[in-house]
C-alpha cells in the first residue's frame, strides 16, 4: 500500500474528531498491532452499553460522534462500536476503514457495518459487534451476508447521519438490486 493511501486513512472524519478525552483513553492501548486491536475491542466492550430504548435509538441512531458516544456510554449498534473502532485505531496508528453493508437476503431489514484496519501491510475486517478479526475479508460473513454500500471515514462520511439517512440509502439499493 502507497504511503500517502494509508496516511488518508489514519485522518479523523467529522463524526471520528480525535478529543483530549479519546487521546487519554487510547494512551492505555500498548502492544503491537494486533494486542492494541484486543484492547480496544475489550475496552469497548467493557465500557458501552446497549441502548434498549427503541425510540431513543431510532433517534439518536448515527448522530452522535465518537467523544458524544464515549461520554453517553451507550450505543446503538454496529454503527457505533464501529465508529468507536476506527476512531480508537486511527488514534493508535492503525489505519482504519468504516465499511456500511445492506442485508443480501432482506435489504429492507437492515445491514450491518464492520470495520478494515492495516495490520502487516494488509487489510483485515474487524467486527466489533461480534468480536470477529477475518484475516481476508473477502470470506467473512460480513461480504458473505451483505452488499458493500460505502466505505469511509466515518458514518457520516458514508451519508448516514439518521435513520432517515440510512433508510434512503437503503432503498436506493434495494431499487438497484431488484
Amino acid at each position: 500500500m502507497k504511503k500517502e493511501r494509508a496516511n488518508f486513512w489514519l485522518k479523523e472524519g467529522k463524526q471520528s474528531k480525535v478529543t483530549p478525552k479519546i487521546n487519554q483513553i487510547c494512551s492505555k492501548f500498548k502492544g503491537d498491532e494486533l494486542e492494541k486491536i484486543f484492547k480496544i475491542l475489550s475496552w469497548v466492550d467493557k465500557n458501552m452499553h446497549e441502548e434498549k430504548d427503541r425510540k431513543k435509538v431510532l433517534r439518536i441512531f448515527a448522530s452522535r460522534t465518537t467523544d458524544k458516544l464515549i461520554k453517553d456510554k451507550n450505543e446503538t449498534g454496529c454503527h457505533d462500536s464501529t465508529l468507536i473502532l476506527v476512531t480508537f485505531l486511527r488514534v493508535v496508528g492503525i489505519p482504519a476503514k468504516y465499511l456500511l453493508g445492506i442485508d443480501k437476503i432482506s435489504p429492507q431489514r437492515g445491514g450491518h457495518v464492520v470495520a478494515e484496519a492495516y495490520v502487516n501491510k494488509k487489510w483485515i475486517l474487524i467486527d466489533p459487534t461480534y468480536f470477529q478479526l477475518n484475516l481476508i475479508p473477502s470470506r467473512s460473513s460480513f461480504y458473505k451476508d451483505n452488499y458493500l454500500v460505502k466505505k469511509g471515514k466515518d458514518s457520516w462520511d458514508c451519508g448516514v447521519k439518521t435513520v432517515k439517512d440510512w433508510e434512503n440509502i437503503s432503498k436506493k439499493l434495494v431499487k438497484k438490486i431488484s
